[in-house]
């Protein structure tokens, strides 16, 4: 006994009345279409909204950083610079741009010299020199000793040159040590990664 073979259906005829079916299968494409960019707009409004955007006033860099960050301080002095202070729950990060004719060694050695004031316990973890001449430093010290509050810092500074003999940069990241110090760092890093001059 041999299978037999059903016939394949035929399209439906302009005759009955109805459109034919590339027609129906445009219009129900179009209408998810229509549906999906509807929808996608608030999504990419959100997208936008993620990130704020710091401008130094005087440098015309931008930094951007995620909404899960603020802008705690900020100053524009024009003998100074520019400095911002940025937050989340747990770290900080200080950006400086600055007048300054110093090279990056005198301004590594400055915030050496200035933090141990501040900081008696600091420990220069590591220091080297970038291959641009920067200046990184890993360094650890508590601040509020001997109280509650105390809390050891891991920072990492790096500091460098905008314009030789006329400006300086400072990019300051600190973590407690209690919190996921690589996380937040990778964080940190992210934003300063963002740093680059106005469009």
């Amino acid at each position: 006994m041999t299978a037999r073979r059903r016939a394949a259906p035929t399209a439906p005829h302009a005759s009955r009345g109805g459109p034919d079916l590339p027609l129906r299968l445009r219009l129900l494409l179009g209408g998810v279409l229509l549906l999906a960019l509807l929808a996608g707009l608030p999504a990419a409004a959100d997208a936008e909204e993620q990130f704020h955007v710091w401008q130094s006033p005087q440098f015309g860099l931008t930094l951007a950083f995620p909404t899960t960050w603020n802008l705690t301080d900020q100053q524009s002095d024009p003998d100074r610079g520019d400095v911002a202070i940025l937050g989340n729950d747990v770290s900080a990060l200080l950006v400086g741009l600055l007048h300054d004719s110093r090279t990056p060694r005198q301004m590594a050695d400055d915030l050496v010299l200035a933090q141990k004031e501040a900081t008696p316990d600091l420990a220069v973890v590591q220091q080297e020199e970038t291959s641009a001449g920067s200046v990184l430093m890993f360094l650890q010290y508590t601040i509020h000793p001997q109280s509650a509050t105390a809390m050891l810092l891991d920072e990492k500074a790096l500091v460098g040159t905008l314009e030789p003999g006329t400006s300086t940069i400072t990019l300051r990241g600190m973590v407690p040590d209690r919190a996921d110090v690589e996380g937040q760092f990778d964080q940190i890093e992210h934003i300063i990664g963002t740093l680059s001059p106005a469009r």
